[in-house]
């Protein structure tokens, strides 16, 4: 499986992936990297040899973005930068792009990063959580893949960092939705908080993984 990530910051969910397949908990999976400015993405992307490119993109400019996955041809793409994909692409890509936002959409559709959960906890929001979708011509408005759910009973710190956990999980899952290929051959979790329910056990990514996560 090839997939892209177009990037704009840190790249959690992409040294997410990278890590796993690094510990072997992953196979089959090629990971490239297209940024619209220089960031952390980039320089992990160069210190592990993973393709990446830095491109000048806008929704009326978006020939080099073109050409990227033209030349790299992924079996999806993951939006993680900080732009509204034009329609060009979307029609284009239709069905391989897809996005994680950190909210159960539709709530807090069009804020970025970790902006959703603190305006859930400012709302008093009694759930928070990830959905991963697919991209369409709105923002946040494409079709839901998959959802977990957090609870705020716990200081918004740490919400944070369980909600990023969970947003990796779904993304990993969604990946395994939508390209139907089997790149992690465990069994099936059927915890609560997942919808769908996962396509692996989530044990597998156990607490030292996330604390080599977390140093990267």
């Amino acid at each position: 499986m090839k997939v892209c990530f177009l990037a704009s910051g840190g790249g959690g969910n992409f040294k997410f992936l990278h890590l796993a397949k690094e510990l072997k908990l992953l196979d089959n999976l090629k990971l490239t990297v297209i940024a619209d400015r220089e960031c952390d993405s980039i320089t992990y992307a160069n210190k592990h040899n993973i393709y990446a490119q830095v491109i000048h993109y806008k929704r009326d400019e978006n020939q080099s973005l073109l050409d990227e996955l033209d030349y790299i041809n992924p079996d999806i793409i993951v939006t993680n930068w900080h732009k509204i994909i034009d329609k060009e692409v979307v029609s284009v890509y239709d069905g391989k792009l897809i996005n994680l936002h950190y909210s159960l959409l539709p709530a807090f559709g069009g804020l970025i990063g970790i902006e959703p959960i603190k305006e859930a906890y400012k709302q008093n929001c009694q759930f928070i959580g990830a959905t991963c979708h697919y991209i369409d011509e709105g923002v946040d408005s494409g079709s839901i893949i998959s959802q977990a759910i957090v609870k705020t009973d716990i200081p918004i710190e740490d919400a944070i960092s369980e909600v990023f956990k969970k947003g990796c999980l779904i993304l990993l899952n969604s990946l395994l939705i939508v390209s139907n290929e089997n790149i992690v051959n465990v069994s099936k979790n059927t915890k609560y908080d997942f919808s769908p329910a996962l396509d692996f056990n989530d044990e597998i990514f156990n607490s030292n993984f996330w604390e080599r996560l977390s140093k990267l």
